[in-house]
């Protein structure tokens, strides 16, 4: 406006330029609009149709993936250049952002501490048919590396067994092991509250050299950093494991290798925003700090465990040893003579 009342007023376009300091096309062109002009800048950054389609089937999939994971898959799949911030400007708009309840965590030592966890992760397909999916989590306190083993069931044996393969997986074991009170773990608890530990898992951590803990009861806070890496199993892993090829009849030891797979590609890579390092390279330094397995133990386990549930009794074999035939007591007298 103010150039054009000037040049109404008979300043030449050389006098507008260095008046305003402008070049004197945009002056021109300034002076040849009928009103302001706007100006549009180039956004590299702009998610382009495949990959607004691509996300947009993802979060129809999974409405809670984690916006991290969306990101590493357009920029590995789909070529986009952008920051994570600047992604996350435009997921916003596809997503509203999820407000979430604030965690507490307790900082330990290299080597000190392992929490534990078990993960209900719903049904899915197993051998030939549809289980109800379970994980056993398992993450080192200092560097936050995890380790994550399947199974079809929670029972106390199963439960030692793939926590052996956790502690395998993780290099070694720490001096203690943090649960919560599963029946896997403990049996009760006395009247002051505390919790009584079940032989076998007791006798399992002598084995181990460890000593077995279990947190206060409603207090999931004590193992907050197991507690969210369940979260990033069923936010992060499962979302991760919709978009890989399954075998036609999956076993819990092809679970197992996509897990692995997961964590090396994913959650080793990632800088922790707690501890503001690398998992791997804080991994990495941890293992040093770590008990070596005894070899008694690792006879115990050497047979793997097996992957479909055992099939139900029939009626016939439940029903062996439900009738029982009385003997008179002189029968034996006879025969011990």
């Amino acid at each position: 406006m103010e150039l054009k009342a000037l040049h109404r007023h008979g300043w030449a376009v050389t006098d507008l330029a260095r008046e305003f300091g402008l070049s004197r096309t945009t002056v021109y062109k300034e002076l040849a609009s009928e009103g302001p002009r706007g100006y549009e800048r180039d956004r590299p950054t702009a998610l382009t149709e495949p990959q607004v389609v691509h996300v947009e089937r993802r979060l129809a999939v999974c409405s809670a993936i984690r916006g991290t994971d969306l990101h590493a898959e357009l920029r590995k799949d789909y070529g986009y250049v952008g920051s994570y911030p600047a992604f996350q400007r435009q997921l916003r708009v596809m997503r509203p952002a999820q407000v979430r309840d604030p965690e507490i965590r307790f900082e330990t030592d290299p080597g000190r501490q392992t929490q534990t966890d078990w993960a209900l992760l719903g049904l899915h397909p197993l051998g030939e048919g549809m289980v109800e999916l379970n994980a056993l989590v398992s993450i080192l306190g200092c560097s936050r590396a995890p380790a994550i083993r399947f199974a079809s069931d929670r029972t106390r044996p199963t439960t030692l067994e793939r926590l052996f393969r956790c502690i395998e997986d993780l290099g070694g074991a720490t001096r203690e092991i943090l649960t919560d009170r599963d029946p896997a773990f403990c049996i009760g608890q006395d009247r002051e509250g505390r919790a009584i530990l079940a032989p076998e898992w007791v006798d399992f951590a002598t084995l181990l050299g460890v000593v077995p803990r279990a947190c206060r009861p409603y207090r999931a806070q004590t193992k907050g950093k197991v507690e969210r890496m369940v979260r990033e199993l069923k936010e992060s892993f499962l979302p991760w494991l919709s978009g890989q090829l399954l075998p036609p009849h999956p076993t819990i030891a092809d679970y197992d290798a996509l897990a692995r797979r997961w964590i090396e590609e994913v959650v080793l890579l990632r800088r922790h925003r707690t501890t503001k390092r690398v998992v791997d390279e804080a991994w990495q330094e941890e293992v040093s700090q770590l008990a070596a397995i005894p070899e008694r133990v690792r006879a115990k386990f050497a047979s793997n465990l097996v992957v479909l549930p055992a099939a139900v009794p029939s009626p016939e074999q439940r029903g062996l040893g439900e009738v029982v035939q009385l003997r008179d007591l002189s029968e034996y007298e006879v025969a011990a003579g």
